[in-house]
């Protein structure tokens, strides 16, 4: 019992400590989470998170404090990614450790900010161990989830040894970018950013989703859409598109924002014990409708 509070007393300080430097991350419609690493404000985050360089970022400290910024580079095998705080500092930051020491086993703790920033309940720790290591990839039993790409993997001295990427339905595969990744291609981060390509017109399916114990569930259903033309219904769970199973929500929402205007999906649906397969059709996004 002694040792398990004194972990306890351990865990509960490093988290006061290295807490102000995670933020949320906003980039367009998107939101993720990032550490901030320097006092004129370089940010650690995931490069699926910022996507290209060039964009404008908004970033929310656990305070509520938010600061303007940019993405700078992106290394997309990676999945690492740069950013800078262009607003005046000087910024709160956490230390950047390294993983020549890491073994399978230590312990480890994720900040984050998963489904985005909640000044009611602020920033959420988890504390884990490692439980695979591999070039360029590090994997934990830390519990993330959608809204923690980008976010720290910290090591029991508050250093940040890594950086959250691949979430995936099941809670227990949780993989990180190891910092020795951002070192090895910091020029490449740090580069000039060329033009931002232009915005890719937005598909529209006219249903939205969630979770529950059976899996994806359509929630609702908009008149005239896609959906709507595709006869699904209000209560029907998405089992496959395009040949590949969806086990959340995210996935499927993923999964549209990566397809374009006019592009048939095949979707394999459940309505109660009957399994079949629906074709929808996506159209470009309304005006007004996000």
């Amino acid at each position: 019992m002694a040792d398990l509070r004194d972990m306890q007393d351990h865990v509960a300080a490093l988290v006061a400590r290295v807490s102000p430097a995670v933020v949320e991350v906003e980039v367009g419609h998107a939101t993720g989470s990032g550490v901030v690493i320097s006092e004129d404000g370089l940010v650690l985050t995931a490069g699926h998170v910022g996507e290209w360089t060039g964009r404008r970022v908004k970033f929310t400290f656990p305070n509520g404090k938010t600061a303007r910024g940019q993405t700078l580079g992106v290394d997309e095998e990676a999945d690492a990614g740069l950013m800078r705080i262009t607003d005046p500092g000087p910024w709160p930051h956490a230390d950047v450790g390294e993983m020549k020491r890491a073994r399978l086993g230590d312990w480890t703790l994720a900040l984050g900010h998963p489904g985005g920033f909640d000044a009611k309940r602020s920033l959420v720790a988890r504390l884990g161990r490692i439980v695979r290591l591999t070039p360029g990839l590090v994997q934990t039993d830390c519990t993330i989830f959608p809204g923690d790409s980008g976010g720290p993997l910290f090591d029991m001295y508050g250093r940040v040894i890594a950086i959250h990427t691949a979430i995936a339905s099941s809670t227990i595969e949780n993989f990180h970018v190891p910092i020795t990744e951002f070192f090895e291609n910091w020029g490449e981060l740090t580069a000039l950013p060329p033009p931002p390509p232009p915005p890719r017109p937005q598909a529209y399916c006219g249903l939205s989703v969630v979770d529950d114990a059976g899996g994806c569930r359509l929630d609702k259903i908009e008149d005239d859409s896609p959906a709507a033309k595709a006869d699904l219904k209000e209560g029907d769970y998405v089992l496959l598109v395009d040949g590949r199973r969806i086990e959340a929500s995210a996935a499927f929402n993923r999964w549209i924002a990566e397809s374009g205007p006019g592009e048939t999906l095949q979707l394999e649906i459940k309505r109660g014990q009957n399994v079949f397969p629906v074709r929808i059709k996506l159209q470009p996004q309304p005006r007004g409708v996000k």
